[in-house]
């Protein structure tokens, strides 16, 4: 569902955060995906649900 898919790109971004603040990090994602469209946050989901299948090929 949406939030599991919220969660796996929350864990990418704080992967990649290196010494930054984590909760910063988590925050910023946040505050940014409220400002996105439904259809933006749609087009997320599919593109997130589209990275976890491809990765799951591997």
């Amino acid at each position: 569902n949406g939030c599991g898919l919220f969660c796996y790109h929350a864990i990418q971004l704080l992967s990649n955060a290196g010494q930054n603040d984590p909760a910063t990090t988590l925050r910023e994602f946040a505050e940014n995906f409220l400002t996105l469209s439904v259809e933006e946050q749609t087009l997320f989901n599919t593109q997130t649900r589209r990275q976890i299948y491809e990765y799951s090929l591997q």
